[in-house]
């Protein structure tokens, strides 16, 4: 690994070690840079700001879980691999999920859910012909809703059983509980 990739490394490591001690909101990028030994302006030289790293955490570690179930599952496998990779790092992932900052990781698993649920959907939409906004805020608001159980079940401390409340999102929206 050369120099470069291992000062990026120790900045992501030091971000997440930080952020699973306390608020993230509360990390400044002179925490991290110090709490890896480097220099403000080396964290700019990697990251625009400690949201980048938590853009770069979710490309190279939650992307690589979500992505198997994009093309052929439905909401609640996808759910389900999501909180079974979040257990793994339970104190970090509580807190990310706590913080509501610019491009946070919220922000981040709403516009990946809007997209697969948009996805998902191609075909109602279509038979229905829905308008492409309208499209959006449909699947905008499922994601919401998603990524706020996913948020309020962390929260919990993740003692729930992930597929219990996958399940029952699955069952209320198949079963038009609340329209």
């Amino acid at each position: 690994m050369s120099a470069a990739e291992i000062t990026k490394q120790a900045i992501i490591l030091s971000a997440k070690k930080l952020a699973s001690e306390k608020p993230f909101q509360k990390i400044s990028v002179i925490d991290i840079a110090r709490h890896c030994g480097i220099n403000r302006n080396t964290f700019y030289y990697y990251f625009a700001d400690k949201y980048d790293v938590i853009q770069y955490i979710f490309d190279q570690e939650i992307s690589p879980v979500l992505r198997p179930f994009f093309q052929n599952s439905g909401l609640a496998d996808s759910v389900s691999a999501l909180c079974n990779h979040l257990k793994n790092e339970k104190a970090l992932y509580v807190r990310l999920l706590e913080d509501n900052g610019h491009h946070c990781l919220r922000d981040l698993l709403v516009q990946y859910y809007t997209d697969f649920l948009i996805h998902k959907a191609q075909q109602h939409f279509e038979q229905h012909r829905m308008p492409d906004q309208h499209r959006e805020i449909a699947a905008r608001f499922y994601a919401h809703g998603t990524v706020g159980m996913i948020g309020d079940w962390a929260s919990r401390g993740m003692k729930v059983d992930s597929t219990l409340v996958t399940g029952i999102i699955a069952l209320s929206a198949r079963e038009k509980f609340f329209v």
